[in-house]
């Protein structure tokens, strides 16, 4: 693997330790708008000025580098709109440019931001002179990214273009949740772990084995999908809305814990032979292990620490379920396969995404308890939609929580013994009439392909699904 470097460092000292930073031509214009340089002045304003916090650092989000040694240069690959308007702004109060920025644009559309963003910041002297007074770009952190391999760098390029040139929803989240936590040590620690799962995302060519994901397609659905009225797919404005403004803010460094099968004292009633009822302890969970953090998925969220932990345990979770190595519980090496063999070859996004929510909600219930079962049940329930629409389209998800007489959703995250879910699952006639009434032929495409995936991984010579249910081991 490329050698990159992850460290989180403030803009004064990055401007001192990192010389000759040059845009490539392969860049994108610089594109920040008067109002976009506004908002960013108002929160500083806020920040440093309205609401000082001393000892607090203002997090600006990521800066990705390519270091040329053939050239003597570091390549901005991803950080050129932030790093132009910090230019700006010290051009306007000082009429020059941070040293070792060798910035040119050879753009109309750079031309023109630059012009009038430069006009605006000079009509705001008085409140940038009043930040310089706060010594504000020493208190201005982001986490910074260098690569020291060319193709990384352009796969990282590639990436970061696709998301457009606002940040991410991720790069807001570990933005605004980093300013919550007042230790700087741990804000580092934090930061980069949260870089490192980017960057093995990236680095596998995987985009659901990555944080946006993650929050998209498993964390805000299983959250917000409930009932069965308000739907709401998910975008950006819905994804900062849940994991930030809805979030608690803590106090006294601390936040507290809300009930979880982690985090239970007793777990068992026995009766010993002298009749005396004797409850037992839960000694068996180790907090240290990540994916058993005593958090549910549906849980209120403080903002800082309990933020970063929430994500880190379900982000632990999904890629145990999906991608971690050398997995010990024979369980989860079922589902393994069952998911490797039925969803990783010509399946809709949206079931192999439909799957990966429910099996997450599941694990986050029960652990492994009976998962291989419930991958069966969750397949026959998600499978249904294969089987009865050629084409799959988001809308297909939510519709088939709302015909059911429950939210399988609902149903995951409220029952007690998976028996509940399957029974639930079950019980459901539409999805047993679709099986029922199923006369795929070879021709049929993508739909007799599953068919024929779920024959051949139960090893049977059916020629029609009309038994599914009967099949679950």
């Amino acid at each position: 693997m490329a050698e990159v470097k992850v460290l989180n460092i403030n803009y004064k000292d990055f401007i001192q330790r990192y010389q000759n930073i040059q845009i490539p031509d392969y860049q994108r214009p610089y594109r920040w708008d008067k109002e976009k340089v506004k908002e960013l002045l108002e929160d500083l304003k806020e920040f440093f000025i309205e609401k000082p916090e001393p000892d607090l650092d203002y997090y600006i989000g990521g800066i990705l580098l390519y270091n040329n040694k053939q050239e003597s240069c570091y390549e901005i690959i991803d950080g050129q709109q932030r790093l132009t308007t910090l230019n700006l702004i010290s051009y306007a109060i000082s009429d020059t440019i941070q040293q070792g920025q060798n910035f040119h644009y050879n753009n109309h559309i750079s031309f023109y931001h630059i012009k009038t963003n430069y006009q605006f910041l000079n009509e705001q002297l008085e409140l940038i002179k009043l930040l310089e007074q706060k010594n504000y770009f020493k208190k201005l952190v982001f986490t910074l990214i260098v690569s020291n391999e060319e193709d990384q760098s352009f796969a990282f390029f590639d990436s970061q273009n696709n998301r457009g040139v606002s940040l991410a929803a991720d790069d807001y989240l570990k933005a605004y949740h980093l300013r919550e936590i007042e230790s700087e040590t741990l804000q580092s620690k934090l930061a980069e772990e949260w870089e490192q799962a980017a960057i093995k995302a990236q680095n596998e060519m995987n985009v659901e084995r990555g944080l946006l994901h993650l929050f998209y397609k498993i964390l805000y659905r299983s959250r917000q999908w409930q009932g069965q009225s308000n739907i709401i797919p998910e975008n950006k404005d819905q994804i900062l809305s849940s994991f930030q403004k809805k979030t608690i803010k803590s106090t006294n460094n601390s936040y507290r814990l809300f009930k979880a099968k982690d985090n239970v004292k007793f777990t068992e009633v026995v009766i010993r032979e002298t009749d005396v009822i004797e409850p037992l302890g839960n000694t068996e969970i180790h907090f240290n292990e990540i994916d058993k953090l005593p958090f549910t998925i549906r849980q209120p969220l403080y903002k800082g620490l309990n933020f970063f932990q929430f994500t880190q345990k379900y982000y632990a979770i999904h890629q145990l379920l999906f991608y971690k190595t050398n997995i010990e519980d024979s369980n989860i090496q079922y589902v393994r396969r069952f998911y490797s063999e039925i969803y990783n070859s010509n399946m809709s996004e949206y079931l192999r995404h439909y799957i990966q929510l429910c099996l997450v909600m599941y694990y986050d219930t029960f652990g492994s308890l009976d998962i291989d079962k419930a991958v069966q049940y969750l397949d026959y329930f998600i499978g249904s939609i294969r089987i009865e629409k050629y084409y799959v389209r988001q809308d297909a998800i939510k519709n088939s929580l709302l015909q059911s007489d429950n939210n399988l959703l609902d149903v995951i995250a409220h029952s007690y013994l998976p028996e509940e879910v399957f029974d639930f699952i079950s019980r459901q006639n539409q999805v047993k009439a679709i099986y029922e009434n199923e006369n795929l032929k070879a021709d049929n495409g993508v739909r007799d392909k599953y068919k024929n995936r779920v024959i051949s991984f139960y090893g049977l010579k059916e020629s029609k699904l009309s038994k599914r249910i009967e099949w679950i081991k």
